[in-house]
């Protein structure tokens, strides 16, 4: 064999040894970099916790995590930003933690990148678009919670101030309210704007409304929603919901008298002074315990206050009889000249009963408040004489002496 023959079989196998070399070892390819949000949707202010899965063809474990960074949403989408953009690019500082808490300072849309990097020196990387919201939220001023029972004809103030969204965005609020119950009226109850209260400039962040009316007899539930629009971005917050359980409505209740609700006999001087003048006493409800109709009326109520009802027994007559007085005012005044048959020793009897447009509706119908008339003090279905009394009426004893 000539020796040019043998060094070109020499070269051949060189050759074809060398190219085996260069295709055996397999192609090592960039870690796959996936982006989970854990926080959905993200709010305005509140941070939102996402994490990342990183797989790679060689490395066993995969490499962990090497950096985050938030961008601002460039104009040809997330997508546009690749490695040789990264640097470059206008950028928050990078987070080199397995998950990343991103608190969102405007309602403009981000881009929130993750890349990892394995040991031969291949990079992968992912991008997701995150477009923030307002966020809204309702607490009672008085500082009820929702769900919490209240009073029928509660007066109920609402505030979003607690809402999150950017300071200078115009922000549109929408209110509503649905009512759960028996009572027509219900229905048409409307939010509406605070007269008290309301700081300036925050006419919007603020509804108020009545928890029902007069004449209920069955328990309802009211359901306030509010949802926020910034209309720069037109992004739309998730509906927040407050919930207003009301209680039916309850009986009216002494509170205050004078005198006193328990002061059973009262002394009265039968003859007159000289100038011809006889004594008397004034007898006066001072507070009523009610619901609807409260007694004093608070200021700016539209309510009827609750009715009184005076009736006098009088003893000195020989078939005593509980007799109705045309007085609804919240006095009364007696005085020996009203009973020209009363001795020295002798009594009257004087009671005062409370009733709101439901108890009275009930006597109307043939009810009373207690079933007899001849209790002294009553406290309705329940006995007298503890703490959580409601005193539906009292009677004094009016002894007149000479």
């Amino acid at each position: 064999m000539g020796r040019s023959l043998r060094a070109s079989l020499v070269f051949t196998a060189a050759l074809g040894l060398s190219g085996c070399l260069l295709f055996t070892d397999p192609i090592n390819k960039a870690p796959v970099v996936t982006i989970h949000q854990v926080t959905s949707p993200v709010v305005f202010g509140i941070p939102a916790e996402f994490t990342v899965t990183v797989t790679d063809d060689r490395d066993n474990p995969p490499p962990l995590l090497a950096e985050w960074k938030e961008f601002d949403y460039p104009t040809a989408g997330c997508e546009s930003i690749t490695n040789p953009t990264w640097d470059p690019l206008q950028s928050k500082p990078q987070d080199r933690s397995a998950s990343y808490l991103l608190t969102a300072d405007s309602l403009a849309p981000v881009c929130l990148c993750a890349r990892a990097t394995d040991h031969d020196g291949a990079t992968g990387l992912n991008c997701v678009k995150i477009s923030p919201v307002p966020v809204a939220t309702i607490v009672d001023v008085s500082g009820a919670s929702s769900g919490q029972q209240r009073r029928l004809c509660s007066q109920v103030h609402l505030s979003a101030e607690n809402s999150g969204f950017p300071a200078g965005d115009k922000i549109q609020f929408k209110w509503s309210i649905q009512y759960e119950g028996a009572d027509p009226a219900g229905k048409s109850v409307q939010l509406g704007p605070c007269t008290a209260g309301v700081p300036t400039g925050m006419a919007d962040l603020h509804r108020c409304f009545t928890a029902g009316s007069p004449g209920v007899s069955t328990a309802g539930k009211y359901t306030v929603t509010l949802s926020l629009t910034d209309t720069t971005t037109s992004s739309t917050s998730d509906q927040a919901q407050f919930v207003i359980p009301v209680n039916m409505d309850t009986p009216p209740c002494l509170q205050r008298t004078d005198p006193d609700v328990y002061a059973s006999r009262i002394l009265l001087s039968r003859n007159a002074d000289l100038s011809g003048t006889y004594q008397s006493r004034t007898f006066k409800v001072l507070s009523v315990d009610d619901d609807c109709e409260p007694y004093p009326l608070p200021a700016g109520s539209t309510n009827p206050s609750s009715l009184f009802v005076w009736s006098v027994l009088d003893s000195t007559k020989s078939s005593p009889t509980w007799t109705y007085q045309t007085n609804d005012s919240d006095s009364f005044t007696i005085s020996q000249a009203q009973f020209p048959n009363a001795r020295p020793g002798d009594t009257i009897q004087l009671r005062v009963e409370v009733r709101d447009s439901v108890v009275q509706k009930l006597y109307q119908a043939g009810g009373s408040a207690c079933a007899q008339d001849t209790l002294d003090i009553c406290c309705g279905s329940s006995a007298c004489g503890t703490s959580s009394d409601c005193v539906r009426w009292t009677t004094w004893v009016v002894q007149f002496q000479p």
